[in-house]
């Protein structure tokens, strides 16, 4: 997360902090949920995609831990 989102976030979360203690709590109910939600698409949408050289790295990654695994059940005799 860049800085400038990073105190955009902070400056909202302050505003809304600000607007429900003059208001209200029910307002910084309906805010809380909008910032939250706004945080699950952010992650969602940085998360979506990455490169094939890490995409590659990642299954390679997975194939290891699988394969040391297998071995350590092999050696210890579990199912």
């Amino acid at each position: 997360m860049s800085r400038k989102w990073l105190f955009g976030l902070l400056a909202l979360v302050v505003v809304l902090f600000v607007v429900s203690v003059a208001f209200g709590s029910r307002l910084a109910a309906g805010g809380g949920a909008a910032l939250l939600l706004a945080a699950i698409v952010y992650a969602t949408i940085r998360n979506r995609g990455g490169s094939p050289e890490e995409i590659a790295r990642a299954e390679r990654g997975a194939r290891e831990l699988r394969e040391e695994i297998a071995e350590d059940e092999a050696r210890s005799g579990a199912p």
